[in-house]
């Protein structure tokens, strides 16, 4: 077919054509003999693809990587580029709606005097700025990537200090999950899933699970031993859902690699994506005496181990009923919070 014909079947202007020629994404064969370009099936299908990358808010250059992967059929790689547009996009989310949440707040404010309202209003700023510089604050500082083969090798003792040894691991784990008490028809959330350790207790019958990891290679790993699970990239920063979409959600030996200022947002994050009436788990090495620091070879600063009051304080400010249950010997707590009722 002609570029006039390609253009009406797929609703596209030709100079969009032309310029995804121009970038390489497509290769039309031209007639011998009068060189005009020649569109078959196959460059149809493949404008198609480009048109929904782009839709998708992918640009050209990711686009181009996407093809090639498709091409060669490496579809963890295709996977992965989307995974990452999508958690880019939930983020841009997360800044819109704090940037309307900072606009609401200076409207609210307009009748004040002018002297206070420019306190106010720069204190409202602040506010929301410290906020982003604290999101956007997330590294890998552990690479996990590379830490998902020694867990496969080695099972939980590759992941030390991260996790406990086995048997602890798998004991506390139940514990915790028994607690829960996941329901056939629910929604749950794992936030720092791994290889799906905590998941994989909770995913009983007729329960909807989903994980999500910073660590593409982590997931892929889960996603080949809980193909049931739905996969996420995220983090406890920045949760790649809309609001009240999940009716548990919990997190395992994650929440300590944040620090002291990240970790309210975390909390934040979690009771938003959470239903009216949700529960909340968070499971992990708490109160920590200076002998849990000598035995995972930290110290204090490289990791963050919450106090369980603080935790249940700042849940019961925000709506919940909260509490903490212990769940070894070694520090390792339970903190429980359920949404109460509005």
């Amino acid at each position: 077919m002609k570029i006039q014909e390609l253009a009406r079947r797929l609703n596209v202007s030709t100079r969009a054509i032309r310029f995804y020629e121009e970038k390489g994404l497509l290769s039309p064969a031209k007639h011998p003999d009068n060189g005009y370009r020649r569109f078959t099936e196959e460059d149809a299908w493949r404008l198609q693809t480009i048109l929904a990358l782009r839709e998708a808010g992918i640009a050209v250059d990711d686009i181009r990587t996407v093809l090639e992967r498709t091409d060669r059929a490496e579809t963890d790689e295709v996977r992965r580029y989307l995974e990452l547009q999508r958690s880019a996009l939930y983020g841009q989310w997360l800044e819109l709606r704090e940037t309307l949440a900072l606009l609401d707040g200076m409207i609210d404010r307009t009748e004040d005097e002018p002297e206070s309202l420019r306190h106010r209003w720069h204190a409202l700023a602040e506010r929301a700025k410290a906020s982003k510089a604290i999101r956007d604050s997330w590294a890998d500082l552990w690479n996990f990537d590379a830490l998902s083969e020694q867990w496969e090798l080695n099972g939980s003792a590759g992941l030390a200090p991260h996790v406990p040894a086995e048997p602890a691991y798998s004991h506390i784990l139940a514990q915790a999950a028994e607690r829960v008490a996941p329901q056939s028809g629910e929604w749950g959330l794992d936030i720092g899933t791994g290889t799906g350790g905590f998941a994989s207790r909770l995913l009983t019958s007729g329960v909807h699970m989903v994980g999500i990891d910073q660590s593409a290679e982590m997931l892929r790993r889960c996603r080949m031993q809980l193909p049931a699970l739905e996969t996420r990239i995220g983090n406890l920063l920045s949760v790649p859902s809309f609001d009240g979409q999940f009716d548990f959600v919990v997190t395992s030996f994650a929440f300590h690699h944040l620090t002291e200022a990240q970790q309210p947002l975390a909390l934040a994050e979690m009771a938003r994506v959470v239903k009216a009436k949700g529960r909340i788990a968070i499971v992990d090495w708490m109160d920590a005496p200076d002998d849990l620091y000598a035995a995972s070879g930290t110290t204090p600063g490289e990791e963050h181990y919450a106090e369980s009051q603080g935790l249940i304080a700042w849940f019961q400010t925000h709506g919940f009923h909260a509490e903490a249950v212990n769940l070894d010997q070694a520090s390792v707590c339970l903190v429980l919070a359920v949404r109460a009722p509005s």
